[in-house]
């Protein structure tokens, strides 16, 4: 582990906890502007239609920061080298809040200050990341920093298309940027969501994984991005789908135990995972039928990423913190389930009551906010204190 200097400020002290406190600071207010500018209609922001604006701000703000804020933590431990601290680890994450700043900029300011922050932020990322996977010769770290560089790549060509004002390519380039997120989810659930498991519901259990799933997964999910986002081949994209439904059915079944539902931050990423399966069900009529595919979308958004990395948040928050996971908060509940509620509204609702589209989306624009909100109350005081145990990090 680091040791920098004694007058290092605790939320500087670690990736996560500074990129924890911004990603949820903004998941409440990015998530409060798009509801009062959704209800009104209007339209500020540079250059974006509303939906791109908020595509782009939800996949390159909020995730990506709780991606940052992950990796830098994992990283550590996977290699036992340090990650950023510090002084550069605030440059990384000021990168990434400048960013954020210029997304609320009038259509009037120029794109670039936005896009170069952005770009910046997402470089160093990358290279923080994989500097101490190479220094330790752990290759095999490279199926979670492959699908990072790609999630560059897609906003590299995000903002070329929107200095072209190219709406099309601004919407492939934020599809492609979900299903690496999702990609890298199902990564790093395959390395922790078992041994989380068998370790925390409290009596002896052992798994099941497969190397055929985690194969077939792979290569059926590279198929699916990029003929979905590429080609219009409607038949290869539901035929896809469904066998990754499958896969992940199978895949998930072999990680069930009943005694993940006592454990509140072992369900939710059960049911995170799960959310990521329902969106490549729901996607195989709409798909086949030509019709939007926004629930499918929002399945995998805000069901499937959204239920995931709060999780994951409110887990490496309490245990990187010096904390027992044994011990966890009795307030999680309160934090998990507005936000699978709020998912529930958002995905079904239109499906069964289209005619009332807007109070779907509202009522889940405000139980995202609940959720968001009541972590940053909860874990605000564990984000910037010092680790319980007197450790550092």
């Amino acid at each position: 582990m680091n040791n920098p200097p004694s007058n290092c400020p605790v939320v500087l002290q670690t990736g996560f906890r500074i990129f924890f406190l911004g990603a949820t600071a903004y998941a409440v207010l990015s998530m409060a502007f798009w509801l009062v500018f959704y209800v009104a209609g209007g339209n500020i922001f540079v250059a974006m239609p509303l939906t791109v604006w908020h595509g782009h701000e939800m996949i390159f703000g909020f995730t990506m920061a709780v991606v940052a804020g992950f990796l830098l933590t994992a990283v550590m431990n996977w290699t036992g080298s340090p990650t950023l601290d510090g002084w550069p680890l605030l440059v990384l994450f000021l990168f990434w809040a400048t960013a954020r700043v210029f997304a609320f900029m009038p259509a009037s300011f120029p794109l670039w200050p936005m896009a170069l922050c952005d770009t910046a932020f997402l470089v160093f990322l990358s290279v923080a990341v994989m500097r101490p996977v190479i220094a330790a010769g752990q290759w095999q770290q490279s199926a979670v920093f492959s699908k990072l560089i790609l999630v560059l790549s897609s906003g590299v060509v995000f903002y070329g298309a929107l200095f072209h004002a190219d709406l099309k390519v601004e919407r492939k380039a934020l599809r492609f940027a979900v299903y690496m997120i999702v990609s890298l989810i199902f990564t790093i659930s395959r390395r922790i969501l078992p041994f989380f498991i068998e370790r925390g519901v409290g009596y002896p259990v052992t798994l099941r994984n497969s190397r055929v799933l985690d194969l077939t997964s792979l290569v059926f999910l590279i198929a699916f991005s990029v003929i979905d986002v590429f080609w219009d081949l409607p038949v290869i994209v539901a035929v896809l789908c469904a066998l990754l439904v499958v896969v992940h059915t199978l895949r998930l079944s072999g990680w069930y135990t009943a005694g993940i539902w006592r454990k509140p931050l072992l369900w939710v990423l059960f049911v995170g995972y799960a959310f990521l399966i329902t969106g490549f069900l729901l996607k195989i009529p709409l798909v086949i039928y030509h019709r939007p595919d926004d629930s499918a979308l929002h399945a995998l958004t805000a069901g499937g990423i959204g239920i995931f990395t709060l999780g994951m948040m409110a887990r490496v928050s309490w245990a990187h913190t010096g904390r027992s996971i044994a011990e966890a908060p009795r307030q999680l509940p309160l934090i998990f389930v507005p936000l699978a509620a709020g998912a529930v509204v958002r995905i079904f609702s239109p499906l069964l009551h289209g005619s009332q589209y807007a109070l779907w989306v509202a009522s889940s624009q405000i139980l995202w906010m609940i959720s968001f909100g009541l972590y940053l109350f909860f874990y605000f005081r564990i984000l910037t204190s010092p680790r319980s145990d007197g450790g550092w990090g």
